[in-house]
Parts: C-alpha cells; sequence; structure tokens
C-alpha cells in the first residue's frame, strides 16, 4: 500500500474520532437494521448474512457485535453520508444462508455482503454470489480451505480476514516442538492426538495436522470426531485418555470448546496429556469470559492471532467501543474480525469514492491496514489476509480474571495461493 493510501487511512480515522467525539455517532436499530435512515438512494449499503439463531448463533451473534462496534468507530458514515447497514439471519443453514444473501442484493440493492457463520454456509454464499450476486463478498470466521482453493467456490469477489485451517495446522505443529520447554514433564511432541467435531472444519483441519506432522517426521497416533451439539463429552474424553500421544491438539468451536474444558478438567485430563488446540481455544477471549477458572488449569496451550493485550490505538479502541455493548463477554477476535472488515469496506470505498463492485474489489485486493490483529493485508492473488499469529496459555492476572502469557511468535502467517482468481 502506497504511503498516499496510508496517510488516507490516518485522515479517515482521525475524522471518525472527531465525529464520535463531538457525538454525531450512534446506534439505531429497526427490523434487522442498524444504524440506517436518511440515507437515500445514494447512499452506501451493506449487507451482512449472520447466523442469528442454529447451532452458531453464538458465534454470529459476536460477528454482529463486531459490526456494530464498527459503525460506532466510523461515526455512522461512509462517503460523508450516513450509511445503511441491514442484518439478515442465515439460521446457521447454506440454503437460509443463500436466501438472505439473495435478499440482501435483489430486495435490498447492498453493495457489498460481509458474512455468514462457518464454510459451509460461506461456500453457499460464494457460489451465489460468484454466479448470480456479484458483489464484494467480506467473509468472517470461514476456517476450511475448500472455500479458499477449490476453483469452484474461490472467485474475484470473495475476501478472507479468518485464518484458514492451512495457516493453524502448521503454526500449531511448530508450537507443539516448543511445548517440552513449557511443561513439567517428559513428553513427545512428535506424537499427537487430533480432537475435533465432526463436520468440515474438523475433517479439514485433521488432514492438514497429519500433512504439518508429516512434514516434520511426527504422526497423528489417532483421532476423535464428536459430533455438533454433543453435550457429553464422557465418552470421547476417555477414548482421548486412552491415546497413545502425549499431546492432544485440534481445532474447536466455541461450543465444543465450552464442554470439552471443563468436563477434561474435571476427568483430569490435562494431567494426563497436554492440550493444545489452535484457533484461540482454550487461550481465547471467549473461553476467558465464560469459565475462567477452568483455562488457568496447567496443561491447556494454544495458538491464536488476536492478543487482547496488543496496546494500539485501533484495539484499544475496539475493546473501549465493544465495552459499551450489552455484551457478557470479553472483546474478542470473532467480533473483531467483523469489526475490522467493516473498516477495511469503508476504507475501500472512501479510497475508491465509489460503491461500484470493481472499484471496492481493486481497493481491496493488496490492502494493508493496523488492525486489531496487528498489520494485515490481503494478498491480491487469492484475497486471503497475512497474519501475526503466537503460541501461549492463560495465567492468572494480578487483578481478577486471567491474561495471555505469549510463548512463541509467529509473524505473517500465510499458506501459498492455490487458487487463481
Amino acid at each position: 500500500m502506497n504511503t498516499g493510501n496510508k496517510e488516507y487511512r490516518h485522515t479517515m480515522i482521525q475524522r471518525r474520532s472527531f465525529l464520535k467525539a463531538a457525538g454525531v455517532a450512534g446506534l439505531t436499530s429497526a427490523a434487522g437494521c442498524l444504524g440506517g435512515g436518511g440515507g437515500g438512494s445514494d447512499s452506501v449499503k451493506i449487507g451482512a448474512v449472520m447466523a442469528l439463531s442454529g447451532p452458531f448463533a453464538r458465534t454470529g451473534e459476536e460477528n454482529r457485535r463486531g459490526l456494530e462496534v464498527g459503525q460506532e468507530y466510523l461515526g455512522g458514515e461512509i462517503l460523508d453520508s450516513e450509511f445503511e447497514l441491514i442484518i439478515e439471519d442465515g439460521e446457521s443453514d447454506p440454503n437460509a444462508s443463500i436466501q438472505a444473501a439473495r435478499t440482501l442484493i435483489e430486495d435490498e440493492d447492498v453493495d457489498a455482503i460481509i458474512g455468514p457463520v462457518s464454510s459451509g454456509n460461506s461456500i453457499s454464499v460464494m457460489q451465489y454470489i460468484k454466479e448470480e450476486g456479484q458483489v464484494p463478498h467480506l467473509m468472517t470466521t470461514a476456517s476450511s480451505v475448500e472455500a479458499r482453493e477449490n476453483p469452484e467456490n474461490c472467485n474475484e469477489y470473495g475476501f478472507f480476514i479468518w485464518p484458514s485451517n492451512r495457516h493453524l495446522a502448521p503454526t500449531g505443529t511448530q508450537f507443539i516442538q516448543e511445548l517440552p520447554n513449557h511443561v513439567d514433564r517428559d513428553i513427545d511432541p512428535s506424537r499427537v492426538h487430533y480432537v475435533s467435531q465432526d463436520y468440515a472444519l474438523g475433517q479439514n483441519g485433521l488432514e492438514l495436522v497429519e500433512e504439518s506432522m508429516n512434514e516434520i517426521g511426527g504422526e497423528v497416533t489417532g483421532s476423535t470426531l464428536v459430533p455438533l451439539g454433543e453435550t457429553d463429552w464422557s465418552s470421547y474424553i476417555s477414548e482421548i485418555s486412552n491415546s497413545e500421544a502425549d499431546v492432544v491438539t485440534g481445532v474447536l468451536t466455541w461450543g465444543a470448546a465450552a464442554q470439552l474444558i471443563p468436563q477434561a478438567n474435571s476427568f483430569g485430563l490435562p494431567e494426563e496429556k497436554v492440550m493444545m488446540f489452535n484457533s484461540g481455544k482454550p487461550i481465547g477471549q471467549f473461553a476467558a469470559s465464560t469459565m475462567p477458572n477452568e483455562v488457568t488449569v496447567d496443561g491447556w496451550f494454544g495458538t491464536h492471532f488476536y492478543n487482547p493485550g496488543l496496546d494500539t490505538d485501533v484495539n484499544n479502541e475496539f475493546q473501549s467501543l465493544y465495552n459499551e455493548l450489552d455484551s457478557s463477554l470479553l472483546p474478542n477476535s470473532t467480533a473483531g474480525a467483523s469489526f475490522e472488515l467493516m473498516r477495511a469496506l469503508a476504507t475501500a470505498i472512501e479510497s475508491g469514492g465509489s460503491t461500484a463492485s470493481d472499484d471496492i474489489i481493486s481497493e481491496l485486493e493488496g490492502l494493508e491496514w493496523d488492525s486489531v490483529f496487528g498489520p494485515i493485508q490481503f494478498r491480491e492473488e487469492d484475497h486471503q489476509a497475512a497474519l501475526n499469529f503466537f503460541g501461549g496459555r492463560r495465567v492468572e492476572s494480578d487483578g481478577d480474571g486471567s491474561e495471555v502469557e505469549v510463548l512463541a511468535e509467529y509473524p505473517d502467517v500465510i499458506p501459498d495461493a492455490r487458487c487463481s482468481l
């Protein structure tokens, strides 16, 4: 990104801060539309497909909160006019997500789409937008490589801020090799047991962990894939306990982490196995919000790309604005992803001075900016994001709650581009 654009972004942020300080910014809501009204036919219209019901509703709700924070941060304006943010419920279902996107594009005439939650739902919407919708499509938490690498799915309209399993698996494997330096027991980091849920995220994650372990001469000795929605993990914990490996790894949704972590602690599993999960569980903000005493139990580790202790202006303001919302959770990566997609989209529209799809896409390609995750960029070749990762654990803080202890850092993590747009 050239210096001119960096200076432009600085000016934009300063202007937004002035508006907020002057009391101009605000949030209103009606019939699923946040903040709209008064924009007129020339106002920017952003559509969002969020999973506000169904099994991914918890994630969808945090994505929605991130959009609210983004709207507040922007002072409610893009191109010097109030913009509309119109949210449709994708119901955690591919067909419902397509219908939500269709409603936003064909009935509401939005200029871009943010969302939906999960890889399967995102792929369905990608295909509709590629074939019919043809507007910029910024995805929130899609992790499967299928969306980014299958030529039937990847397309010029799609942008990814969330890391894929191909970001996660090699980084997690590297961190596992360093774990003997951070535990008080002898472990063999070359052999792991894989745990996840039995759907696209977990299945794809298993393949890539096997691949990354094989590359270092290690192996996945076994796997436990748990059905979506399972609440009683006791039989699966017994299976994990009986595994041959000293280290347990994998990737979990919020719902799965909420079940596994306390139940595994009750069983004493972290005393038997070193538990190291990718993509923020158990070191992420969700776990720290909902089970603060569970995540500081010895034996839990994780890799992540959001460090809440990052002391930058944008992260501090994101956290301050998030804490003003009606939420029992801490500011987190899921809300941060949709917050940053809103900022990126606003920057692209203002930099290009246009809401035409081709102009927005042109500005988003190669866009780099200082985010709540640190420096970030949409790679031109395939619209994936380069992210800074770290490995760490949760420890008790001096005050109430816990904090992240960073044990290893992995900057600018991004896999090779595997899809030509």
